[in-house]
């Protein structure tokens, strides 16, 4: 019989294998775990560094797409010549710079995104352009260890038969389309540079060219006055025998010009203030011109002969500068447009007595240059003038020929972007509906479209000065705000197009600045701490304060100054408060000139598209 110390030897011998069983057993398992750990880790980072490659790839290869529009928007050029091979080469770089390998043939895919208002999603059509979204992939799924995209091996994964993974990530990168919406100045100065007080800056040639063009294409039942403007002349009695012949005179305002076949033994002229003064024995053969210092002559009398109105003794043949004489060597009967001139008594005063006539040389001259010039100076407005949009009329011509190019990119362009159009003079409104000169047309309730034909028709039927004088600016800012917030596509950036020709000159009443502004939180463009731009006038800060809440919901907005007198100070802090760029349009030396910056602009905020976005999960047709 075994002893008690025996016994004890052999329960701790026991107890010792136990504890190196499940010592064993432990180890396998700690070191299972270790192993999964480390291999874990190794997938987890090289997932990482794939999905940081293939983020970098694809924002690579997608600002190649931005940056073709940009170009396309600068040099005129297609807005879809993107390079596929060279975007696909700037992702292969960008990846491996990364330490990741991508197979370009396979790896990179362009396509169209693009909106489905029924479903209210954006669908991603592959390999079918205008392109504006690739997806690049990640491979490491090759059975092939060795080659660029093998398997992932593990560490330890030997151990329980899985020596390597497979890995695949993607990012797909997408050009935002945009909600857009232009706030044009529709005020009455938008028609400036067509006037004759434009000359100085302008040149004659330029301005009155314009002016006849206008009066051109307005056509307007306007008798027989000429395009280029004349002088009034009176015919007088027809010649009997033993008399003079028929006498002309012309009454040039400071001058008349005198015409007859013989000598001419006197003239007698009357002032405009009834004075009057006499010319003797000026035998000066067919022809005669009679001045008198800067009086103004407005009636004559000659006489040679016989010829006698019977006013007096030396009083010959008279003749009479009145609006009656004008309407009648003119043939001015009906007036073209009733609300335009009342009368043609108007227009005749007018070429009398403005001084933006008389300084361009056209004192007492009727014509289609000075009556164009009368009708953008002082019956600019459409129920005036209702024909005033078919004219070409500056600058608001080349901003209309502008809003057509942009609308034309952007519809080549075909990146999904809806437009809407705001005006604004003393007041502003949503421009959705032409119902005017015997056309209809509508966007139906949707203001903010991508029915670029019917947005152009509407614009194309406005004319400087359409509803009122003045310049709102901030009016449009708000009103071009909440369109956007009304019409807010999710997935689309809201952003304005802010242009002016002027100074804002018009604001709520009792409306002020909220206490505690301080202009260096959004005017401090040089980062030194201190504003670059602030303003007291009341209306230039409202358009700004509007700016700015329209920016605390997400709105880009761009900024346009037109002309010289435009305020380049505030739509540059604008647009820099605002996430835009500001696009000064100095106007330059002719109206074709100004057009040609103009077209310029609108291409160039056109193609400012906005910078790529990444997203993780979409729709794929």
């Amino acid at each position: 019989m075994p002893s008690f110390a025996s016994m004890g030897r052999n329960r701790r011998a026991a107890r010792k294998g136990v504890f190196v069983v499940l010592a064993a057993v432990v180890m396998v398992m700690l070191f299972g775990f270790i192993s999964f750990g480390i291999d874990t880790g190794l997938i987890s980072l090289e997932q990482s560094k794939m999905q940081n490659g293939v983020d970098a790839a694809a924002l690579a290869a997608s600002q190649e797409i931005t940056s073709a529009v940009a170009q396309a928007g600068d040099e005129g050029s297609d807005p879809n010549s993107i390079s596929i091979f060279y975007a696909k080469q700037m992702a292969v770089d960008v990846a491996a710079a990364n330490g990741v390998y991508l197979n370009p043939d396979r790896d990179i895919v362009f396509g169209k995104r693009s909106f489905d208002p029924d479903s209210g999603e954006w669908n991603y059509n592959w390999n079918e352009g205008p392109y504006n979204v690739v997806k690049v992939e990640a491979h490491r799924d090759q059975e092939n260890l060795s080659a660029p995209d093998g398997r992932v091996p593990l560490a330890f994964g030997w151990a329980v038969g899985v020596p390597s993974v497979p890995l695949v990530t993607s990012a797909t990168s997408f050009v935002e389309a945009r909600d857009m919406v232009v706030v044009l100045d529709f005020s009455g100065s938008m028609n400036d540079d067509s006037q004759f007080k434009a000359i100085d800056r302008l040149g004659v040639d330029s301005v009155t060219d314009n002016l006849a063009d206008i009066f051109t294409s307005m056509n307007p039942n306007a008798g027989n006055l000429p395009v280029d403007p004349t002088y009034l002349t009176v015919v007088g009695a027809p010649p009997t025998k033993g008399c003079m012949p028929q006498i002309q005179v012309t009454f040039k305002g400071t001058e008349i010009y005198v015409e007859s076949s013989k000598d001419l033994s006197n003239v007698v002229v009357q002032f405009s203030n009834g004075s009057k003064y006499k010319f003797d024995n000026l035998n000066q053969g067919r022809t005669g011109t009679f001045s008198y210092y800067n009086r103004v002559i407005t009636r004559c009398w000659v006489k040679s002969g016989c010829n006698d109105s019977g006013e007096g003794r030396g009083y010959g043949e008279r003749f009479d500068d009145t609006n009656e004489a004008v309407r009648v060597a003119f043939g001015l009967d009906d007036v073209p447009y009733p609300y335009a001139s009342g009368s043609w008594n108007d227009y005749i005063n007018y070429c009398r007595n403005d001084r933006d006539v008389r300084d361009a040389g056209y004192r007492n001259m009727y014509g289609g240059v000075t009556l164009a010039n009368y009708w953008l100076a002082k019956r600019y407005n459409s129920w005036k003038t209702q024909d005033l949009w078919k004219a070409p009329h500056y600058p608001f011509h080349a901003v209309k020929n502008g809003f057509s190019l942009f609308l034309t990119f952007l519809d080549d362009l075909d990146f999904g972007d809806e437009v809407g159009i705001v005006s604004y003079d003393e007041s502003s409104r949503v421009e959705h509906t032409l119902n005017e000169h015997g056309e209809y047309a509508t966007l139906g309730g949707n203001n903010i479209s991508d029915d670029y034909d019917t947005l152009d028709l509407i614009q194309r039927h406005k004319q400087a000065g359409h509803y009122g004088s003045y310049t709102g600016m901030g009016y449009g800012v708000n009103e071009a705000s909440q369109l956007l917030t009304d019409h807010a596509r999710h997935g689309a950036r809201p952003t304005m197009v802010l242009m002016t020709d002027g100074q804002a000159n018009r604001y709520p009443g009792g409306w002020s600045l909220p206490y505690g502004w301080d202009w260096a939180d959004y005017t401090d463009m040089d980062g030194d701490g201190v504003a670059d731009y602030s303003t007291n006038d009341r209306s230039k800060q409202y358009a700004f304060y509007e700016a700015i809440q329209a920016h605390k919901k997400d709105v880009t907005i761009h900024t346009m100054s037109v002309g010289l007198g435009a305020d380049r100070g505030l739509m540059t802090a604008i647009a820099f408060a605002c996430g835009g760029i500001h696009i000064a349009v100095p106007g330059g030396a002719t109206v074709a000139e100004m057009e040609s910056q103009l077209l310029d602009a609108f291409a160039q905020i056109a193609a400012k598209v906005p910078p790529p976005q990444l997203v993780y999960e979409i729709e794929t047709n």
